[in-house]
């Protein structure tokens, strides 16, 4: 089976900083990946690379077995959404103009046509940001605009969604509706990649773990098999340990 998305010997540098020499991995649809490494280990920079807004100096990106090069602009926003870490908060627009923005790819006309707006309105109850439709964007507190932004990755109905930390600014319970969110889309088939810092959230709500590390994908685990086995921790901190909550679930703890 062909897999939905293919990365192979990507590489990329700054200057004389190699940021990732060799990264590659592939993934089908239905998995939610969390994409995870210290700060500086080139998760954002794989992220987009994969979104097709940085071209990788060496090494290829495949969707479907196509490579991305070959995609238009058009067909490259209908399959993939991508949401990096910082949106500029001073955005002129309402909350329901941000998320229609999700469906520009779709657009033949000026104006929405009946299911955009039907998506845009699916996308903001999902992601409980409907209440607030009609609000200028720039009014909202950070975890308002982040659920926002999430919604308009949502409308786009595509087949892969980059997240980059998509639970900054994100209270406790919204944290975890925003996982469990993103594991349902992935059930229905997506392919969903997060870059994260919780390690908590990965584990109980992924399907499998990417460690970048000096450049490379250094661990590539199973969250079933990441629970048993502790191993890949140590390219994280050597201060967490893996332990198991009172429910039996695998918990990261700290020395």
């Amino acid at each position: 089976m062909t897999e939905l998305l293919e990365a192979s010997d990507i590489a990329f540098a700054y200057g004389p900083n190699v940021i990732l020499e060799s990264a590659g991995f592939s993934a089908h649809g239905g998995e939610f990946v969390a994409l995870l490494g210290l700060n500086g280990a080139g998760k954002s920079t794989l992220l987009d690379i994969l979104a097709g807004l940085r071209p990788a100096q060496s090494g290829s990106v495949r969707i479907e077995g196509r490579p991305l090069s070959q995609w238009s602009a058009r067909d490259r926003a209908q399959t993939i959404s991508h949401l990096p870490q910082g949106i500029r908060g001073e955005l002129p627009f309402t909350v329901e103009q941000i998320v229609l923005m999700g469906r520009y790819a779709y657009a033949d006309e000026w104006f929405e046509s009946a299911e955009d707006r039907r998506y845009a309105v699916e996308a903001m109850d999902r992601m409980q940001c409907l209440g607030y439709r009609h609000r200028e964007y720039h009014t909202l507190s950070g975890g308002e605009r982040q659920r926002v932004l999430l919604a308009a990755c949502l409308a786009q109905q595509p087949k892969i969604l980059l997240f980059d930390e998509p639970s900054t600014y994100l209270d406790v319970q919204q944290q975890l509706q925003c996982f469990s969110t993103l594991a349902a889309i992935a059930q229905s088939g997506a392919l969903c990649i997060a870059v994260t810092h919780d390690l908590n959230l990965a584990l109980a709500h992924c399907t499998r773990l990417l460690i970048l590390h000096r450049g490379k994908i250094a661990a590539d685990t199973a969250v079933t098999g990441a629970a048993r086995d502790p191993q890949w921790l140590s390219l994280l901190s050597p201060a967490l340990r893996l332990v198991e909550t009172p429910e039996g679930r695998p918990w990261v703890a700290y020395k």
